[in-house]
């Protein structure tokens, strides 16, 4: 294919396309355009351009969605060296990445590996967005839900109430992710209660 084939427009098309196939539960019809999409930008645009960073991110999401978490595993992993090599391993973007692939450890059921990565993320963005930054809030809410997983409720459950009572100062009392972490908070509850 010659260079002046290269429409990235098309490809940016492809990937919404790709987005809409994934909302609407045909991920693997998602998973080969997004194949197709990476490769493409790979080729023209190199490993290290933003838009072959969002199209790999992409293509991970959709694998996690249908459990490929080996290959999600090795997407993110690249991603988290571009960023470093570009961004630092501060940057939100570097902890975004991160964060991705402590994620699909957690959606693998690999809760013990998810765990320090997520007490590492949160240090850093505590550090670098503060401690109300809305990733940070996400990242103590993800390792509430890790510490839950591995049967630590009484800890979980002290997290989730912490968390609740910063969304509602950050966000508001009837925010969706306050009220998810209200449902979060009853779930650990309840496990506590069981053991």
């Amino acid at each position: 294919m010659a260079e002046h084939q290269f429409n990235p427009e098309a490809q940016s098309r492809l990937e919404i396309q790709a987005r809409e196939l994934h909302s609407a539960k045909r991920i693997a019809e998602a998973v080969k355009l997004l194949r197709g999409v990476l490769a493409t930008r790979l080729e023209f645009q190199g490993e290290r351009h933003f838009q072959t960073i969002n199209a790999r991110s992409g293509l991970a999401r959709s694998l996690r969605a249908i459990h490929q978490h080996d290959e999600c595993f090795s997407l993110y992993s690249e991603n988290i060296r571009i960023h470093r090599e570009k961004l630092g391993p501060e940057h939100p973007q570097t902890l975004r990445s991160l964060s991705r692939l402590a994620n699909t450890y957690f959606a693998a059921g690999r809760y013990e590996d998810a765990r320090p990565m997520f007490v590492d993320i949160l240090a850093r963005r505590v550090e670098v967005l503060g401690r109300d930054h809305p990733d940070t809030l996400r990242s103590r809410s993800s390792l509430a839900n890790t510490l839950s997983a591995l049967g630590e409720h009484s800890q979980a459950v002290a997290l989730h109430q912490e968390i609740i009572e910063d969304r509602v100062r950050v966000l508001g009392s009837d925010h969706p992710r306050t009220q998810l972490s209200r449902a979060r908070l009853e779930t650990a509850r309840q496990a506590a209660r069981t053991g």
